[in-house]
């Protein structure tokens, strides 16, 4: 019997090394009532390690010495946008890698462990997501952010574990580009290894990635993989910094260390959607139009096999025929889950029109003063 709410007994830091456990943890106070979570978390990676260390040992050549076949495609977007359903379906071609779930849980030892690991996650995750009613699988596609904070310890994804601490992991954070030098250095070598696994693991050859943080990261990743390809997929404004602040929220308690804050509210993810706007808007000025495609998420969900179609022409990735079949099959076995249509709250909207209101006009949807 699978669980149905998102509730752990330890945090998703489970996967992680000691080193970067406590790397992690060096800056963020743990609150009283948490502390059991967070020792048996330790506990749980402490156990780990010899896996980690067996692993490691066995595949360190290989994935150092990895070179992608194919230039990596990147599908970027704000929290919320459609970003799962677009990578779902890339993925279901034959030729794809991506990261699974199993990955970014335990990405330090998922080339060696998954053959009796997997079925002991696959009981603790959810059947479906609790807020939207997608489903889980360890072998579904995952966005990588989840795994690179198991593996080094830059990330904003520490905001889950530690709430109280959100403003300041952003703003020391949310540019991986403007840390030191020798943390962009670590956590390059940490990001080519993940996309490396991810093809050992699934086979393919043309690397899938998906994850909303590389909206502030295209230059990072272009100065890694120079002929990447992005796909930006968007989402009414208002629907969709309304619908990231319930997301939040529902995510914090089941991985929470510190209680959610008073300050984290409606205004604290319209300020981070004007901050990682802005980055987008200006970053996507130096990509060529061979580089970039630009999704509008209702636009997609009308015609998901003419958008896909598209993008293949586009970016050349080959016949479209040949994935068709696996794709609509993916869609048969795996109906869209829609969550339920996100109502923007009053203080939603103002606060849109306050902070936002260019982006709103820069992509191309109507400023309001009230939803209907």
């Amino acid at each position: 019997m699978r669980r149905t709410k998102f509730d752990f007994p330890v945090t998703t830091l489970a996967g992680s090394t000691l080193k970067n456990f406590f790397a992690l943890h060096r800056s963020h106070a743990v609150e009283p009532r948490y502390r059991t979570k967070f020792y048996l978390t330790a506990a749980v990676a402490a156990i780990f390690e010899i896996f980690n260390f067996i692993e490691r040992i066995t595949w360190q050549g290989r994935i150092r010495n990895h070179k992608l076949k194919t230039p990596p495609i990147f599908i970027i977007g704000f929290w919320r946008s459609g970003t799962t359903l677009l990578h779902n379906l890339m993925c279901q071609d034959p030729e794809a890698s991506y990261t699974t779930t199993f990955q970014a849980v335990f990405p330090n030892l998922m080339l060696t462990q998954s053959w009796w690991l997997k079925s002991l996650l696959n009981y603790f995750i959810p059947e479906a997501r609790p807020f939207d009613n997608v489903r889980m699988d360890v072998d579904f596609p995952q966005e990588e952010e989840f795994g690179m904070m198991n593996v080094q310890p830059y990330t904003i994804y520490k905001f889950f574990i530690y709430p109280a601490d959100f403003d300041r992991i952003i703003e020391e954070e949310l540019f991986t580009g403007n840390l030191p030098p020798e943390k962009i250095a670590q956590w390059k070598e940490q990001y080519a290894a993940m996309i490396a696994k991810a093809e050992f693991n699934t086979g393919g050859s043309r690397y899938i990635g998906k994850n909303p943080c590389n909206l502030a990261r295209i230059g990072l990743l272009k100065s890694m993989y120079p002929d990447a390809k992005f796909i930006f997929i968007h989402r009414n404004p208002y629907q969709v910094t309304e619908s990231l602040y319930k997301f939040i929220l529902s995510i914090f308690e089941g991985v929470q260390l510190q209680d959610t804050p008073a300050t984290y509210t409606r205004e604290t993810v319209v300020r981070l959607y004007e901050k990682i706007m802005l980055n987008y808007f200006r970053d996507r000025e130096a990509l060529p139009a061979s580089e970039l495609i630009e999704i509008r998420m209702d636009e997609f969900v009308k015609d998901k096999q003419g958008h896909l179609r598209k993008i293949y022409e586009t970016f050349g990735l080959g016949d479209f025929e040949r994935v068709l079949p696996h794709i609509e099959k993916f869609l048969v076995e795996n109906p869209y889950a829609k969550d339920e249509p996100v109502q923007p709250e009053p203080e939603t909207i103002a606060l849109v029109n306050r902070y936002a209101a260019y982006v709103v006009k820069k992509l191309g949807y109507a400023q309001t003063e009230s939803w209907k």
